[in-house]
């Protein structure tokens, strides 16, 4: 499920030279994504495995980041860096999140074969083998894992 973590190329090359950096004394890497609305913003989420994720865990990997990232050029211009806990409407990346959040409304994105992309809203019910179950109007929904572009709770 490494690719609802991070997406893009230049995302998957992030989060190899970022995973050492940032998986330390029980913090976790939800997600790392690049915006380029109107400037480029590079976003990390940050999960702690036994507790809330802190203003000053969230300061120390940005200051290790911006380190890191000092002399890397796959950034090639301005950025702003985003260091943060995923918040309320937070994004499900890997599979342990979907076991968490069993019984939570969730909203799921996917591409089937007509490359369009659906939208399913239903409460986690749980991953068996390679498909998530969701539960709405009295049915269980299966979606395929790999199907997935993106999944979130929703408050």
């Amino acid at each position: 499920m490494e690719n609802l973590i991070a997406r893009s190329k230049e995302e998957k090359y992030l989060y190899k030279k970022f995973l050492i950096l940032i998986e330390k004394d029980g913090i976790e890497l939800v997600r790392i994504k690049i915006f380029d609305d109107s400037g480029l913003t590079l976003q990390i989420m940050l999960d702690h495995k036994d507790r809330e994720i802190t203003i000053d865990d969230c300061a120390n990997i940005s200051k290790n980041l911006s380190k890191e990232l000092e002399n890397d050029t796959i950034l090639n211009k301005e950025y702003q860096l985003e260091v943060s806990s995923p918040g309320l409407n937070r994004p499900l990346t890997r599979r342990k999140d979907f076991e968490k959040w069993k019984g939570y409304q969730a909203e799921i994105s996917q591409n089937l074969s007509d490359s369009k992309l659906y939208k399913i809203e239903g409460t986690i019910v749980g991953i068996l083998g390679s498909q998530l179950h969701l539960h709405k109007n009295d049915q269980i929904i299966h979606v395929e894992l790999y199907d997935i572009q993106e999944a979130k709770l929703v408050a």
